[in-house]
């Protein structure tokens, strides 16, 4: 018995990682993203807040667009809506450390790619990580799969676009922040198809299909800029930010001590 498993733990350490002449092709083939990058929508100031205000990042976030719901739900989007009480409580203290799926892909954070042959890597600043794997395996199912705020991804490469099959996303989660009455099922898919446009431009065809939510699959582009004003990546961690406390439900600014 113990000649078997080591015969077979043998055997498998051969075949991966592949022969580095092998591996060194795999990364030949893969397109360069490497640089920083962040979302378009997200013009900012010497402030740190969009150049228009609220206005202009409302027009520009692709996700905040009322989705194509069905009947029953547009009645329930429509009542969260006219809600306005929660409505502005909920943009009034909004301070998140950490996005689901899709609202990170449009958040205010730069973030990394990283391209191997198993997998593509997303790596954003305030320390979230997707991870696309692209070496064949399917999602997982039964108990091995559960929701998640990031979903489970796979993908594969269609010449240098890269094709991304999403799916066990907390429903429980808004689209995006600001959008905190649009909601999808447990069964919504997620299709993206993520390729660079000219150098300095990444873009993100993004389908969702719910058809329990919706009367179609809905299709927004998201695009990506290339950070050329910083050449590293500096983590964030607003967990710490002490500056802006909400209190009795209103969030304040305080000075440096």
């Amino acid at each position: 018995m113990v000649v078997l498993i080591l015969c077979c733990v043998t055997s498998a350490s051969l075949a991966y990682p592949p022969p580095d002449g092998d591996r060194a092709a795999q990364f030949r083939r893969l397109p360069n993203w490497t640089g920083l990058w962040i979302s378009s929508a997200w013009k900012l100031g010497i402030s740190g807040r969009p150049i228009g205000d609220e206005k202009e990042l409302r027009a520009n976030l692709q996700l905040l667009k009322a989705p194509p719901y069905n009947p029953e739900w547009t009645r329930r989007y429509e009542a969260g809506i006219r809600d306005t009480a929660m409505m502005a409580q909920r943009n009034a203290t909004l301070k998140v450390c950490t996005r689901s799926f899709p609202a990170l892909m449009e958040a205010a954070w730069q973030f990394q790619i990283a391209t191997l042959p198993e997998e593509t890597l997303l790596v954003f600043e305030n320390g979230q990580v997707r991870h696309i794997y692209t070496d064949g395996r399917p999602h997982p199912s039964g108990d091995d799969i559960w929701p998640t705020a990031l979903g489970d991804s796979i993908g594969r490469w269609d010449g240098d676009t890269l094709v991304i099959d999403t799916i066990a996303r907390d429903s429980s989660e808004p689209l995006t922040p600001r959008a905190w009455v649009s909601l999808l099922s447990d069964g919504a898919r997620f299709t993206e198809r993520l390729h660079r446009t000219d150098d300095n431009t990444l873009e993100d065809q993004l389908t969702i299909d719910d058809p329990l939510t919706l009367t179609h699959p809905w299709t927004v582009t998201l695009r990506f800029t290339r950070v050329t004003e910083m050449n590293r990546m500096i983590p964030t961690n607003c967990a710490e930010n002490d500056r802006n406390p909400v209190i009795d439900g209103k969030m304040l600014l305080t000075t440096p001590q």
